[in-house]
């Protein structure tokens, strides 16, 4: 299966990228924007897109005049996470959406790649994590 990773709905209102996610990968979810939200992992607890889209009619939430809202920061609540998606919206803001995806189809090929090269399915399967490829943890649904 080709997946298509050059798709701006694969950018999340809150500055992830699932294209990078395994569940897109493998097939079983097509992305934050595709299911309103409703990313396989995240559905209980995740309010950013109703919130953003649906309640105040925003693409992104670094769009809303109360980012980064307690829905923002409650969710990601670890440092690294935060400033991953914090620096994302940043990013989108000043190069634009369409460089940003190019930027973001370029690391996560990479990534499949190396994965590839390592005969494995995705990065959280790597015992070499974390890398200087990816210093975070992998996207990975429960």
């Amino acid at each position: 299966m080709k997946i298509e990773l050059n798709n701006q709905d694969l950018i999340a209102p809150c500055g992830l990228y699932c294209g990078e996610c395994e569940a897109f990968q493998d097939g079983r979810c097509e992305g934050c924007i595709s299911r309103k939200g409703l990313c396989l992992k995240y559905t209980e607890i995740c309010k950013i897109y109703s919130c953003c889209v649906d309640g105040r009619g925003h693409r992104f939430c670094s769009e809303c005049q109360d980012f980064p809202c307690e829905k923002f920061t409650k969710f990601f609540n670890t440092l690294t996470w935060y400033n991953e998606v914090v620096g994302n919206l940043k990013k989108i803001k000043n190069i634009g959406t369409e460089r940003f995806l190019e930027e973001q189809v370029k690391r996560v090929k990479e990534l499949i790649k190396c994965a590839e090269e390592k005969r494995i399915k995705h990065c959280s399967q790597c015992k070499e994590w974390p890398c200087e490829k990816l210093k975070r943890p992998p996207l990975v649904p429960e």
